[in-house]
């Protein structure tokens, strides 16, 4: 997930202070902003102006910092910045315009930085008040508190049970949470790896044309694909369970050009949902922004990686630097199927593919459009087209090689995978990572009970809002490791 990313480097830095010193010196060199800003403060001609531009620092210190400044902080920024160590303290611009570049810059308002509260074991410490409060917004919103987690923060009632559920429910029904997990969804799903159908272009070579024939494939079409799974995901975040995420057969397509592709009318947003004209198609994995790809051909491999490592967080590693050496010759006219199997049945490479091919051959019901099938369009080099049946039957050894059970196409393959703990598992490993930065691997530091404990929350049905809420009621949410008090 992108915002476990931690790496900062020069141009980062570069780039922090040009911001900020952009943002001082556009309140400072205008007089109506300065005077906004800092209540005042300035416009009266003194050599001393240490009691009005206290109460500022106090303020944007609690903002920049997520927490009361401390008594040597507020000395920092009174006699070091605003004073230029001592020598002024007078509320020229300039002074001013230092004192919110410190602020700006400042590691503390980067990166957020947990110290103080109480240790209940060598290392280990409760969050304060404030922590929490940046805990929670942070982990729901990507910002800072807001002045009525500010306020639950210093009047204690954030630290109470009953003010801190109160707390946890407001905020996870605001609005910013929606767009929290957009992220969530669209990482887990890795949808910028979504194919894009010939780059939005109905134009091309025969094969291509022969394919899209009569179909919309605009330059919008792949966003309005990956749209279509979001909506999904966050109409059952609000109002379904974690089983409607791979077992629900309604389409949330907002526009022509996918609802086409289902073969159903436009979803207008109400709570009628629009139901898919075939059982094979149903959950995330019968959307089209998981089947689509830039090729007339479907992509069995790439979709039973895609299930093995994001549905199932399986490791599979890279292939072998002689991959396709000893691929068999196939005839043109073979299907999709056929010709993935000659090219990984050679020599080691099957060992990994039927780990592979076993779970992407039931999605070969779903052309490279995602549009659903019976049998598979073969396309010559000049526009022929031959149709062949789609073979879906297959065994894709999900609890390793001693599972044999066969599975006869997508819909067959879902039922299985949802028979096992592994789905929701593995949902919740992605989601402590996306909160916590946390692995399921205590030998990497993981949290493994956590995982546990949210993938229990996934079972019978339970509401996913109650599943996304309960992360921030777990001890991991409410601790940190290691206290630098120095």
């Amino acid at each position: 997930f992108s915002r476990m990313s931690q790496n900062v480097g020069e141009l980062h830095v570069r780039g922090y202070f040009d911001i900020a010193q952009m943002v001082a010196n556009a309140i400072t060199q205008d007089g109506l902003r300065r005077s906004r800003m800092f209540n005042g403060c300035g416009d009266v001609a003194s050599d001393d102006h240490t009691s009005c531009i206290s109460p500022f620092i106090e303020s944007f210190g609690l903002w920049t910092m997520r927490r009361p400044l401390t008594e040597d902080e507020r000395n920092f920024f009174l006699h070091t910045v605003f004073a230029n160590d001592g020598q002024s303290y007078e509320a020229t611009p300039e002074a001013l315009s230092d004192l919110i570049v410190a602020f700006l810059i400042s590691p503390n308002f980067i990166y957020r930085i947990e110290t103080g509260g109480e240790e209940i074991d060598e290392g280990l410490y409760e969050l304060d008040a404030y922590g929490l409060a940046a805990r929670l917004s942070y982990h729901f919103w990507g910002s800072m508190p807001d002045d009525e987690l500010f306020a639950a923060a210093a009047d204690g009632s954030l630290m109470t049970e009953t003010g801190y559920e109160a707390q946890v429910e407001r905020i996870y029904y605001e609005g910013r949470t929606r767009t929290t997990f957009e992220y969530f969804f669209h990482e887990w799903l890795e949808l910028y790896k979504s194919g894009d159908p010939f780059g939005g272009v109905a134009s091309g070579n025969a094969q291509k044309m022969a394919f899209i024939e009569g179909v919309d494939v605009s330059p919008a079409l792949r966003d309005n694909m990956i749209a279509e799974v979001i909506e999904m995901a966050q109409y059952y975040r609000e109002n379904g369970s974690f089983d409607d995420l791979f077992a629900s057969p309604a389409s949330f397509a907002r526009t022509t050009d996918l609802a086409d592709i289902y073969e159903v009318p436009v979803w207008d947003g109400s709570e009628t949902l629009v139901e898919f004209p075939t059982p094979e198609r149903k959950g995330v994995l019968g959307r089209a922004a998981l089947l689509a790809a830039a090729t007339v051909e479907s992509h069995p491999i790439l979709r039973g990686v895609r299930i093995r490592e994001n549905f199932m967080c399986d490791e599979l590693g890279a292939p072998p630097a002689n991959v396709n050496r000893d691929a068999e010759e196939v005839e043109d006219a073979a299907t999709t199927r056929e010709r993935t199997e000659a090219l990984t049945s050679p020599g080691g490479c099957s060992g990994c593919h039927q780990y592979i091919n076993g779970l992407g051959f039931p999605l070969e019901a779903f052309d490279a459009l995602g549009r659903h099938r019976d049998a598979e369009m073969v396309i010559d080099i000049e526009g022929g087209v031959e149709m062949f049946p789609v073979d879906l039957e297959t065994t894709p050894y999900i609890d390793g090689l001693g599972d044999t059970r066969s599975v006869d196409g997508p819909s067959d393959l879902v039922d299985t995978l949802m028979q096992g703990e592994q789905l929701r598992d593995c949902f919740a490993q992605h989601y402590v990572r996306f909160a916590l930065g946390l692995t399921a691997d205590p030998s990497f530091g993981g949290d493994l009970e956590t995982v546990e404990v949210l993938s229990d929350e996934l079972s019978g049905g339970a509401p996913l809002g109650d599943f996304f809420k309960k992360i921030a009621f777990l001890p991991a949410f409410k601790r940190r490791l290691r206290g630098d008090e120095s």
